[in-house]
């Protein structure tokens, strides 16, 4: 479920937001979602010492959240899950603008253990002049890893930035590279978004 900011009022979240963290395999995450898919996974420098709801309220302001560990260790289970006889498919509900959900959806085509870069990004939607604005959307994803920022790189072939650390972004594209896990399955996607689209 794709927002842009026409249509989130209310909060666009439904009942609320559940939340809790998972130790991933790339460090602690904080992990959420709504009635409707994944809103958040956010990497963790240390669980005990950030605020997990003032991460949350930052894109969620008026949301009811609700800590739900156990429903939130089942969840990150599902994302992390590594039997390749067993892909599982997720539905994400993210918040953006126009132009952000656009470069969102063309990190979704990105395949599984590849890269691509910033320029290729550009063209690949149809603005070749605009990588710089793509690596600032590129940066504002919601949910790291799923939406697979990792995967982008410098023309030069250096890894570029990443919001929760070149280490991590490093580990995530090695552990790809590798065969570590399946790839989520997630839904084909439409030609144009919609007014209210499942990534």
């Amino acid at each position: 479920m794709a927002m842009s900011p026409g249509i989130e009022a209310g909060g666009g979240a439904g009942p609320g937001i559940v939340y809790g963290t998972h130790e991933t395999p790339f460090g602690p995450a904080l992990l959420a979602t709504t009635d409707q898919g994944i809103c958040n996974l956010h990497f963790l420098h240390d669980p005990d010492e950030d605020n997990l709801e003032a991460l949350l309220r930052a894109q969620w302001p008026d949301v009811p959240l609700s800590y739900e560990p156990e429903a939130i260790q089942r969840l990150g289970d599902r994302i992390f899950q590594t039997a390749p006889e067993h892909p599982q498919s997720v539905v994400l509900h993210v918040k953006g603008s126009d132009f952000q959900i656009q470069v969102w959806r063309a990190l979704l085509q990105i395949p599984w253990g590849t890269t691509t870069t910033y320029q290729d990004l550009a063209q690949a939607i149809g603005r070749p002049t605009a990588a710089r604005a793509i690596g600032n959307a590129v940066g504002r994803n919601p949910v790291g890893y799923i939406i697979p920022c990792h995967r982008v790189i410098r023309r030069s072939g250096q890894l570029g930035g990443y919001r929760w650390g070149l280490e991590r972004k490093a580990l995530m594209l090695g552990w790809e590279a590798q065969g570590a896990a399946t790839p989520i399955s997630l839904p084909e996607l439409p030609p144009k978004l919609p007014v209210a689209a499942r990534l």
